[in-house]
């Protein structure tokens, strides 16, 4: 049996919106050594765009993003730590991507990270294994990770959205990296680093709801709004996701509902073989690139900015970062 089980996305949405009344990081072992960074033109946290000369790539210090969460609950990113460990009033959350684990009996040979030739599939059987597996790794539920894939790729392994994120769980390039992705579009590994994601957002969040906002625009907007971003788009892909993960749950893979009309609603992005372009296109040592609006130092970090999505990257996973033509 195919994944055809899983792209009943009619079915499943329509139990959704029936549900909703119709209506950073530590330093991992491995990667690529860091090149020759070709910065045009990048902004710095308190400062107007300024040109840049072309400059080496510095490997990542000894400090790194650290994340704080005071007693209000509010959410604090800094690579100065110094400021806050002795402050008896913030709490320091550790996020620590893993090397992700993968059984033999999945794991094909390494390929590049790009799209195959021939679009891929796997196994129903197989992909409800997987992420099981991943789900009980990392502490999440079977049935928010199903929504989580569904929501952002429609269970299709090849897929590529506009701001660059790709595979079954839209992971970006840099996110993949960090956790030792070496072929982004393999559903095993994609599922992998997802779900490693979504969990290390569950921990540093501690709300379902604002860990799906965070892996959709990224913790920093979460942080900056203090919780759901106003975004459009995020609005609606949280209220999809969690309606979808309630459906899964009471329903499973194919609930009984009646069609409902789903022409007003929109997913949060639309799917497909390539990123959009931006005013900078980061190129990653993996091959892979995504677009970016703005490009902020904070070192040893640049922050990516595009189309209300907003993440860290460490230096050294970036090979150059173009200025659009």
């Amino acid at each position: 049996m195919t994944m055809h089980l899983y792209m009943q996305t009619v079915g499943v949405v329509a139990a959704a919106l029936m549900a909703l009344g119709g209506g950073a990081s530590a330093e991992p072992k491995g990667g690529a050594e860091a090149g020759r960074v070709q910065v045009a033109e990048v902004v710095k946290s308190a400062g107007p765009v300024a040109a840049v000369k072309p400059q080496l790539a510095e490997r990542p210090k000894p400090r790194s993003l650290h994340q704080f969460r005071d007693k209000a609950g509010t959410m604090t990113f800094t690579n100065r730590p110094d400021k806050y460990k002795t402050r008896n009033d913030f709490v320091e959350v550790s996020i620590r991507y893993e090397r992700i684990p993968l059984p033999a009996k999945y794991t094909p040979a390494p390929k590049p990270m790009a799209p195959s030739v021939v679009p891929r599939t796997v196994e129903d059987a197989t992909l409800r294994d997987i992420v099981k597996r991943y789900a009980t790794i990392y502490g999440l539920d079977e049935s928010l990770v199903y929504a989580v894939i569904q929501a952002e790729s429609a269970f299709d392994p090849d897929a590529v959205s506009p701001a660059g994120a790709r595979g079954l769980m839209q992971l970006m390039p840099g996110t993949a990296l960090e956790m030792g992705v070496t072929d982004i579009f393999d559903p095993l590994q994609n599922v992998a680093g997802g779900t490693q994601y979504l969990s290390k957002m569950m921990g540093l969040f501690q709300d379902k709801q604002l860990a799906v906002a965070a892996y959709n625009a990224g913790p920093e907007n979460v942080k900056k709004y203090a919780g759901v971003p106003p975004f459009d788009e995020t609005q609606s892909y949280v209220k999809i996701v969690m309606a979808l993960d309630e459906s899964y749950r009471k329903g499973g893979f194919a609930p009984n509902v009646r069609m409902a009309n789903t022409s007003k609603y929109q997913f949060h992005h639309s799917l497909g073989k390539a990123p959009a372009k931006g005013s900078f296109t980061i190129c990653f040592h993996s091959g892979l690139t995504q677009p970016a609006d703005r490009v902020v130092d904070k070192e040893p970090y640049w922050f990516i900015e595009y189309a209300n999505r907003s993440y860290p990257v460490r230096k050294d996973l970036v090979k150059s970062i173009q200025k659009a033509a």
